[in-house]
């Protein structure tokens, strides 16, 4: 027998005082009615569990639930972590309302293992039992366990009570596992108590990886923390819990009453809590339509929520399906893809039962986005698909360019960490995917910013062709308002590493941009040069440029620019050189302190040959080029001085 069948859970179903009990009684011996109040009733009105053991070593976990209608919500709290259903059904009585209310429940969980046993059948006759059968055989039709044996029991004489268990040991065998085997453990609580000597005790069934005696938990959604202190399955003593199995788990550091019905225990910061979620819905035949949001009750493993739901798309018809959107009215819910759902109304509908619809949570942290867009739908067929690298790369591409963690992908997806990995490098390999500061990105987001930059690099220099480059400052703010500043320098620096972009300083430009002086303006850059070279160390000012060229300040200054970046022209201030006259200052100031050893201002003036309005800054720029250094009234030669 295969590991993953070693613990499964087997729930029953069925009406009010049909013999679930007994039957189970029957089967392991064990009397799940333990409540005073079931005692002196006769019915079952909390979750009963009882061991099975099965003769291929496989143990089910029997839980015998409530039939009362009024007690609906606790047989889906039962319902919902099981693997496999015992439908019980009286042959005396056939099939009754909360018959068809648990079939049809089972069938929105998705149970479709399992078997039917017709009990009583000692007080009926074989006619009695016959019509019996065909009632419960036309009632599966349709349903996912329209082909599970139906086998005739009576719990008093015993009779079909080992055939019973040999179906059962059949379909424990065909079925897999409905509730998850990895992934983050997590168990509902169905019931807490204290046990004198112990402490706080909670139980429910396991599902998701193992846990070991001695783990920090948290109590979700409240978050309490805790540590398993110890564990049993069935009375039996363990080390840890197997996914799969019934357990009850003593807690240490927290009171009974913050771990209630409800509660979901797991490993500290392994689930999402949320307040909305998106799902796949399958709406009863009996229930209304779903075309605008409807406030119903909302059970999901042992917790019960109201909540609004809103249809995405067209709606969803009697006995459709459709994808909604869930708000929870107060609190928050721990909940992962793949959780199944029931929804209940608050008015009977047509078959006598609240019960409306079901589903599966596709979306445990859906994006911000109205339910009517299209992209929404999109992107919630992909999560359905079932395909995990398709699930990821949907969770990567709605990140944006802010990009999205490894441990959050784990964390909103409920898939093993190494499972994550190794579907995020085969979309990194595909090219969908990067990864860049710890995160991963969607290849086509990096893609479409980096198109970006690149047009808004084109434009200013279409627009500015001498400037040699644009201001970060200035890409940063011709993106959209919602482009990240990590965005943007992942892909700079991606489109400087492929060399289709040349960063310089505070600019940047595109690689094949170079600046070329149009032809309307090489007279006015011939006149500059000319201009240049005969005032030498005494240029005009700005101003007397423009009055001399007869042109505006901002064209002046470009074509200034573009001759400096030539090496024609040296700016000092806000005063343009020639290069000629510079460099042969430099060689004469030099000269001068390599023999004089230093230079005062008056000397420094005469050297130059001019006023101080040009001296001054030509003394700044050559110390600004590290050439000399001021030493009180004297400047010496820089590499002298250190």
């Amino acid at each position: 027998m295969s590991a993953l069948h070693r613990n499964l859970v087997l729930g029953t179903a069925g009406h009010i005082d049909h013999g679930k009990t007994a039957l189970v009684r029957a089967l392991t011996g064990v009397d799940c009615d333990r409540l005073p109040e079931e005692k002196a009733r006769g019915i079952t009105v909390e979750l009963g569990f009882a061991p099975l053991s099965l003769s291929d070593g496989t143990l089910l976990s029997v839980v015998d639930v409530p039939g009362h209608e009024g007690l609906v919500r606790t047989m889906v709290a039962g319902a919902t972590g099981i693997d496999l259903m015992l439908l019980v059904v009286a042959a005396d009585e056939g099939v009754m309302p909360q018959t068809r209310e648990h079939i049809a429940i089972c069938d929105l969980l998705g149970i479709a293992g399992g078997a039917v046993a017709l009990t009583k059948c000692d007080a009926t006759g074989g006619d009695v039992a016959e019509l019996a059968e065909e009632e419960v055989r036309d009632l599966l039709a349709g349903t996912a366990l329209a082909n599970v044996p139906i086998v005739r029991t009576s719990a008093v004489s015993g009779d079909g009570i080992e055939a019973l268990r040999a179906a059962l040991e059949v379909a424990a065998g065909a079925t897999r596992a409905r509730t998850p085997r990895d992934g983050p453990p997590r168990l509902a609580v169905d019931r807490s108590f204290v046990m004198k000597g112990f402490g706080t005790v909670a139980t429910g069934t396991l599902v998701g990886g193992a846990l070991s005696v001695g783990e920090e938990i948290a109590v979700l959604p409240e978050g309490h923390r805790a540590r398993v202190r110890g564990v049993q399955r069935h009375g039996e003593k363990l080390d840890g819990m197997e996914s799969g199995a019934r357990c009850a788990v003593n807690l240490q550091g927290v009171d009974v009453g913050q771990v209630p019905r409800g509660s979901v225990l797991a490993r500290p910061d392994a689930m999402p809590l949320t307040q909305v979620f998106d799902a796949r819905l399958r709406w009863l035949a009996d229930a209304p339509p779903l075309e605008k949001p409807t406030s119903a009750l909302l059970l999901t493993g042992t917790s019960e929520h109201a909540v609004r739901i809103a249809p995405i798309g067209p709606g969803t018809a009697p006995g459709g399906r459709g994808l909604v959107r869930i708000h929870l009215e107060h609190g928050e819910l721990p909940v992962l893809p793949g959780d199944r759902f029931v929804v209940r109304g608050f008015a009977r509908t047509r078959s006598g039962g609240h019960t409306l619809g079901g589903g599966t949570v596709l979306d445990a942290n859906p994006p911000h986005r109205r339910v009517s867009d299209p992209e929404l739908l999109r992107q919630l067929e992909a999560l359905e698909s079932g395909d995990d690298a398709e699930a990821l790369g949907v969770r990567v591409d709605r990140a944006g360019l802010d990009g999205i963690g490894r441990d959050t992908l784990v964390r909103e997806t409920g898939l093993a960490a190494d499972r994550v990995d190794v579907e995020l490098i085969g979309l990194r390999d595909a090219g969908r995917i990067e990864e860049g500061d710890g995160v991963w990105i969607s290849a086509a987001r990096v893609a479409d910013l980096s198109r970006r930059i690149l047009e808004t690099l084109a434009r200013f220099h279409n627009a500015e062709p001498l400037r040699p480059g644009m201001p970060l400052a200035a890409v940063r703010g011709a993106l959209p308002d919602n482009t990240t500043e990590g965005a943007i320098e992942r892909a700079l620096a991606q489109l400087a590493a492929a060399a289709e972009i040349v960063i310089e300083g505070k600019t940047a430009r595109r690689s094949e941009h170079a600046t070329d002086i149009p032809e309307a303006d090489r007279d006015l850059v011939e006149a500059i040069r000319r201009g240049a070279r005969e005032a030498g160390l005494t240029p005009p000012s700005l101003r007397e440029w423009c009055e001399r060229l007869g042109c505006d300040e901002a064209r002046l200054r470009d074509l200034l620019a573009w001759l400096g970046r030539a090496g024609e022209i040296v700016r000092a201030g806000e005063l343009w050189f020639d290069a000629a006259a510079v460099d042969a200052l430099r060689k004469r100031v030099r000269e001068h302190l390599e023999r004089e050893g230093e230079l005062d201002t008056p000397r420094y003036k005469a050297l130059i040959g001019t006023t101080r309005k040009h001296a001054v800054p030509l003394m700044e720029l050559l110390d600004g080029e590290k050439l000399t250094i001021r030493r009180g009234e004297v400047r010496v030669l820089r590499n002298r001085a250190g």
